[in-house]
């Protein structure tokens, strides 16, 4: 007789059952799972997939010694690889928790930046002249033409013009007193 027909005998027997192992070791089993990851809850899950395992694959063991031999084995390195899976999710989660803290501290650093700019372009506006601020106003905010600023006020478009130039140049050095400093 071969050793394989008589390891094949030996399993149908019921001497070394994969049935009776788990029902017998199970909870040394689970400890020992549990010892491995340093976490209870995943330790049986953990035992259930090695034996999920090995009912699927035909093997065949000559004593029970191999047998437990084998499966504490293989619950440790499902157990090491249940580890090495969860330090992966954590750093990704890590990883990109971080990185969307850093995009809303950097939105919401541009949303300040952007409020204190048009706070400063308006305590430049208070500066201007009144006619100027005036025709500036409308220019800017209302969008109209210099020749359409110029039949409303009565001015001419030249003196429009000018005022507009004159306010974008005050504003421009009132913004960069305050970028540079």
């Amino acid at each position: 007789m071969n050793t394989q027909s008589v390891n094949t005998s030996l399993y149908q027997k019921g001497d070394i059952s994969l049935e009776r192992i788990y029902g017998k070791y199970r909870n040394s089993f689970i400890r020992y799972a549990g010892k491995v990851l340093s976490d209870e809850f995943y330790a049986e899950d953990v035992v259930q997939d090695v034996f999920t395992g090995l009912f699927q694959q035909t093997n065949y063991f000559v004593s029970e010694m191999a047998a437990l031999k084998c499966i504490y084995i293989a619950i440790y390195n499902r157990s090491i690889d249940m580890l090495r899976h969860k330090q992966i999710v954590q750093h990704y989660e890590t990883a990109h928790s971080d990185k969307k803290r850093e995009e809303v501290s950097i939105g919401e650093y541009n949303e300040l930046l952007t409020k204190e700019f048009f706070i400063i372009v308006e305590n430049g506006i208070d500066t201007l002249p009144p006619k100027c601020k005036q025709i500036f106003v409308m220019k800017s905010r209302k969008s109209l033409s210099n020749s359409e600023i110029s039949n409303l006020l009565g001015l001419s478009l030249r003196t429009v013009e000018n005022q507009v130039y004159i306010a974008r140049n005050v504003l421009q050095k009132y913004i960069d007193s305050y970028l540079c400093s």
